[in-house]
């Protein structure tokens, strides 16, 4: 019987999306398996993540355990959300680290968790503030991936908007609308069932869009932020609404930039804060994007393959291997805005 090796299966997995993956597992068994513990030894009823302050993030004791903003984003208590988990973090890490690279995709995933986890802690307090229920503090304990889950999607409306996923076999969806789905269930979920901890969504998608559009250093490190237009957030909402989101959304940047929390940008425009692009316009920006980001994905893999004979390594045709399309994009492409404060958030 032929003995069966996984070692060039492993090999072939870049190491910050072993590094990410092992650690959510590491971390979510031994959550499990000591929620078992918790809950068999103790008389009082209380859900898994209210046992486990020191792991997940409970508002009420995290100021004990400030290391939990990151721990509580990489736990999944349920076997369900495990699996899912395992399948989905490790499609998406492979394709985002072959672009940004390890640092990058490590940095990414430590932002959108800390970042999402703090604003749940602030929501908390809130609502202990204005209803004054202490389960608001010590009974809604968050936990769980899908922060992390709606940022990389948010990544990949960034780099590859345009190209379409099967859903179940049957359904054809765009890229950029998964964000959105994956909102609209959040939103269900929090309505029913509390903001525990599906709201995470939301507040992940927050930190996401606000890294990736204001805050991460291009390629070439000119410049932090993707200034492209289609990028803005008023184009996450339907079109009614879209030019109320552009007023809202300009304000806000204009305070920010007083703030000093984000930078002015300083490019002409070459259309108002509230026009859609032309016909065509996200098109032809997805092709631009698709071209750089072919570029940068090949150079990357030929510094990292020096042998001469491997140029098949670098070709469209191989990167396309990946289980994600290879025709990503890195944020390095400046589209219209607008002149200093005024540009397009």
């Amino acid at each position: 019987m032929p003995a069966i090796s996984f070692l060039p299966f492993l090999s072939s997995i870049p190491l910050g999306t072993r590094l990410i993956t092992l650690t959510i597992i590491l971390l979510s068994v031994i959550a499990q398996g000591l929620s078992y513990l918790a809950l068999d030894n103790s008389a009082e009823p209380g859900s898994w993540g209210s046992r486990l302050p020191w792991l997940v993030m409970s508002p009420g004791e995290s100021f004990w355990y400030p290391w939990t903003l990151l721990t509580a984003g990489l736990v999944e208590l349920s076997l369900f959300g495990l699996i899912v988990s395992v399948i989905s973090i490790p499609l998406a890490c492979r394709y985002l680290e072959r672009v940004w690279g390890i640092r990058e995709l490590i940095k990414f995933s430590v932002i959108t968790i800390v970042g999402s986890n703090v604003i749940a802690f602030g929501f908390s307090w809130l609502m202990w503030f204005v209803l004054g229920q202490e389960e608001a503090l010590y009974g809604l304990p968050y936990h769980g991936l899908s922060g992390l889950q709606v940022g990389f999607l948010v990544a990949f409306t960034q780099l590859i908007p345009e190209h379409q996923v099967q859903l179940l076999g049957k359904f054809k969806v765009k890229v950029k609308s998964l964000p959105g789905i994956h909102l609209l269930i959040s939103n269900v979920t929090v309505i029913v069932f509390g903001p525990s901890p599906t709201i995470l969504i939301q507040f992940g998608f927050i930190i996401a869009w606000g890294y990736l559009r204001f805050f991460k250093l291009s390629e070439n490190g000119d410049f932090r932020g993707d200034r492209s237009e289609t990028f803005a957030f008023q184009y996450w909402f339907p079109p009614i609404i879209r030019p109320y989101v552009a007023m809202l959304g300009n304000q806000v940047f204009k305070v920010a930039v007083k703030l000093g929390l984000v930078q002015a940008w300083d490019e002409p425009t070459a259309a108002s804060y509230g026009l859609l692009p032309g016909p065509g316009g996200a098109r032809a920006e997805a092709e631009r994007r698709r071209a750089l980001a072919l570029k940068a994905l090949d150079a990357r893999l030929a510094s990292s393959s020096p042998a001469p004979g491997a140029s098949s390594a670098t070709s469209p045709n191989a990167t396309a291997s990946a289980s994600l399309p290879s025709v990503g994009v890195p944020p390095t492409i400046q589209a219209t805005t607008t002149k200093g404060a005024d540009a397009k958030v």
